[in-house]
């Protein structure tokens, strides 16, 4: 079975094309100077966060393991953790964000399937995740409920079933997404 990537859940939620491109014309996509900034950014976090304390996540005396590939056959989803932590009768994930706007539906889906993966990896719950803010360095905690866990199962249908068919999905109703898509010029009827 052909594997979902998790950040392939995230830009489902933003905006379904993006997918869709990505599938469709794997070749086309160039990275964006936000997506070059976020790698960047993700290096400095975990040089930064070694060093600091549990607390704020409330789980203290976890393990802490970085860049973390885990993938699950029963999900169909695999992708690459920005931080783990292992506590010994509860697991939570930690997203590492570049963004000065706020936690968005997008962003709960992606964290929510990276903490099905670590719950199904390590074998305890998964019950709440963490996105790290990083220009602000603030910490939003997110709960992992039965209904975010439905929109993730829901999301890897949809992408499955969009793969299946090659229909181009419609396109994200909140068009200030467009302007710094890296597809924007396959697309004419955005505009």
């Amino acid at each position: 079975m052909d594997l979902i990537p998790v950040t392939d859940l995230k830009q489902w939620a933003y905006c379904e094309r993006i997918v869709y491109c990505r599938r469709a014309m794997p070749a086309v996509g160039k990275p964006t100077f936000k997506m070059k900034e976020a790698v960047a950014a993700q290096d400095l976090m975990e040089s930064l966060e070694v060093r600091r304390g549990l607390k704020e996540y409330g789980l203290e005396g976890a393990r802490r393991r970085f860049n973390v590939w885990l993938r699950d056959e029963s999900l169909g989803l695999s992708g690459k953790l920005d931080l783990l932590l292992e506590a010994p009768e509860e697991v939570a994930v930690v997203d590492f964000k570049l963004t000065s706007g706020e936690v968005g539906q997008n962003h709960r889906v992606q964290l929510a399937a990276y903490c099905l993966l670590a719950e199904g990896a390590c074998g305890v719950p998964a019950r709440r995740g963490f996105v790290y803010r990083i220009p602000d360095s603030r910490v939003f905690a997110l709960d992992v409920t039965d209904e975010i866990r439905r929109v993730v199962s829901a999301s890897v249908a949809a992408i499955r079933e969009m793969a299946e068919t090659q229909c181009c999905p419609e396109p994200t109703s909140v068009r200030g997404r467009c302007v710094d898509c890296e597809f924007i010029n396959y697309f004419a009827d955005v505009w």
